[in-house]
C-alpha cells in the first residue's frame, strides 16, 4: 500500500520533521475505513492499533497527534492523492476472487455539499463521488468548482472509470442525453431517475404508469423488497415495462429500452414517509 503514495509531495519543514507523510497517509486511511472520520477519533484508533502499525511502518518517533494529521491533510495536493487512492482501490478490487457467474457491478453517481467544509463568505463544497455498491467503497471522486457545470463533471469523472458491464445509477441531475450516451460509449449500462429537470419525459411516464396499472397490468413486471433491521422499515414496490413507443424522443436517448417506477414506504418511530420516483433503463 505505501508504494502508492510514494509521490506524493511533503512539503513540510524538514527542521521538526518526525513522522513519514505516507505512514501517517496509511494510517488515516485504516482509520477512515474503520469509520473514523475526524482527526482527534483518527489519533486515538491509530494509537489504539500500536501493535498492529509497529510492525508495518516506520514509528519511532511514536504516532501523529490530531494537530499533525490536520497539517499533513492541509499540505496534501487532493487530486494527486485521490488519482493515487483510486489506483490502489482499483487494485484491490482486482485481486478479489470472481464466482463463476460474476456478480453484476453497480455504481452510484451522487453529489454531496460539504457544509462542514463552508468558509465565511464563500460558496460550501460540493462533491461528486463513485460509489461502488458491491464493495462499500467509494473509486471516483471530483470537486465541483464555483462556477463548474455539474454535469460535464459527472461526465469527466465517468471518464476516469472502468465501467464496463456496470450499472451506472444518478439521480435526476445525470438523467441527461449526454451523460446516457457516454455510458453507453463507455459499454457501462444507465439507470436515471427523472424528475422535472425532463418535464414531458417525467410527465408522459407518470401516466403511463397510471394507466397500465389499471388497464394493461401484465405488460408491468412489478416486484417488492422489504428492508428490516435496527433502523428505519423500508419497504419499496417496483414496476418496470418495456412499452415506450409512445414516448416523446425516446430515440434520442441513447439505447433506451425500459423505463420503471419505485414507490418507497419509510417507518420510522411509527411515522411513515411515502416516495415515488421514475427511471429510464437501458
Amino acid at each position: 500500500m505505501k508504494l502508492y503514495f510514494l509521490d506524493l509531495i511533503d512539503s513540510r519543514d524538514n527542521r521538526r520533521l518526525w513522522h513519514n507523510l505516507v505512514d501517517i497517509i496509511v494510517m488515516s486511511i485504516y482509520a477512515v475505513l474503520c469509520g473514523y472520520t475526524d482527526a482527534e477519533n483518527m489519533a486515538f484508533f491509530m494509537k489504539l492499533q500500536e501493535s498492529y502499525f509497529s510492525k508495518m511502518l516506520d514509528l519511532k518517533y511514536g504516532f501523529p497527534s490530531a494537530d499533525t494529521l490536520l497539517r499533513v491533510f492541509a499540505i496534501i495536493e487532493p487530486e494527486k492523492f485521490m488519482q493515487m487512492f483510486y489506483q490502489w482501490v482499483r487494485d484491490v478490487l482486482a485481486t478479489i476472487p470472481q464466482n463463476k457467474e460474476p456478480e453484476l457491478q453497480h455504481i452510484v453517481i451522487d453529489g454531496k455539499t460539504v457544509r462542514a467544509a463552508a468558509i465565511k463568505g464563500r460558496h460550501i463544497p460540493y462533491i461528486i463521488s463513485a460509489y461502488s455498491k458491491n464493495y462499500g467503497l467509494s473509486i471516483g471522486q471530483l470537486k465541483v468548482g464555483e462556477k463548474t457545470n455539474e454535469i460535464k463533471e459527472i461526465l469527466k469523472l465517468l471518464k476516469e472509470l472502468d465501467i464496463t458491464d456496470c450499472v451506472i445509477t444518478i439521480d435526476a441531475i445525470g438523467c441527461q442525453k449526454q451523460i446516457a450516451k457516454q455510458i453507453i460509449d463507455q459499454k457501462g449500462h444507465y439507470c436515471l431517475a427523472i424528475k422535472t429537470n425532463q418535464a414531458i419525459l417525467h410527465e408522459e411516464i407518470k401516466d403511463y404508469f397510471s394507466y397500465a396499472e389499471k388497464e394493461e397490468p401484465e405488460k408491468l413486471n412489478p416486484y417488492e423488497t422489504i428492508k428490516k433491521n435496527h433502523g428505519p422499515i423500508g419497504k419499496r414496490k417496483y414496476w418496470i415495462s418495456s412499452d415506450i413507443n409512445y414516448l416523446t424522443g425516446k430515440e434520442k436517448w441513447q439505447n433506451r429500452k425500459t423505463i420503471g417506477k419505485m414507490e418507497s414506504i419509510r417507518e420510522i418511530n411509527g411515522k411513515r414517509s411515502f416516495e415515488t420516483r421514475y427511471y429510464i433503463v437501458d
